[in-house]
């Protein structure tokens, strides 16, 4: 009788906490008042990420049409990259003054490397400017150093080269990096560089075209 008297008290101590440990969590089962839909942003709501999906490949290839402005007139002008990383790359231009007199090159071709160094230190200090056409834009600034080779009127393809640099950019006209985009590119070239004084000539390029990804 006496032990009885003892255990009486602990099991009116234990069985609370046992009760207690019993109950569920606070909010369990009960209904969630906020909804997902709010909480969770979808993609097209997410902040930028700086990238644009550039890490899904290691090349990114850009193929462009338009028109090479030059002092004596208008020629036709193809363009042609490819990117490592949408940083280092490689170029080829065409021009052609299709049939028109007033340019002094009947043809030109052009080729070299292209650099675009802003991506990866943007990207890596996180300088991301929430805006996929903005941020794609200051990237694709690019430095391109090459050589080409002419043909002046009258006279036969190859007869005059030299050396070329242009400095341009694009613009995406969807905000991703594969997709549309404008080009505009400012060029300078100089006949025989070998020369003491080589003649410099001045054009602007004016493209539309399409970028896409390889290496996935």
């Amino acid at each position: 009788m006496r032990a009885l008297g003892l255990v009486a008290p602990l099991l009116a101590v234990a069985a609370p906490a046992r009760a207690r440990a019993a109950e569920p969590p606070p909010g369990w089962g009960e209904s969630v008042t906020s909804s997902p839909g709010r909480d969770v942003r979808s993609p097209e709501h997410a902040p930028a990420d700086g990238v644009y999906g550039r890490f899904h490949a290691r090349f990114d290839v850009g193929v462009d049409a338009g028109a090479e402005l030059a002092d004596g007139g208008v020629s036709g002008a193809l363009r042609a990259t490819a990117h490592y990383f949408f940083m280092a790359g490689v170029y080829a231009g065409y021009a052609d003054a299709l049939g028109g007199s007033s340019v002094d090159s009947a043809r030109t071709l052009s080729f070299g490397v292209d650099i675009q160094p802003a991506f990866i230190p943007r990207w890596s200090n996180d300088l991301e400017q929430g805006s996929g056409v903005l941020d794609l834009t200051l990237d694709s600034i690019s430095l391109a150093l090459g050589t080409y080779f002419r043909e002046p009127n009258g006279a036969s393809f190859g007869d005059r080269r030299g050396f070329e640099a242009s400095l341009g950019f694009g613009v995406p006209l969807t905000g991703h990096a594969p997709g549309p985009w404008l080009g505009a590119r400012g060029l300078l070239r100089w006949d025989d560089p070998t020369s003491t004084a080589p003649t410099a000539r001045g054009a602007a390029l004016v493209t539309f075209g399409w970028r896409f990804f390889l290496g996935q």
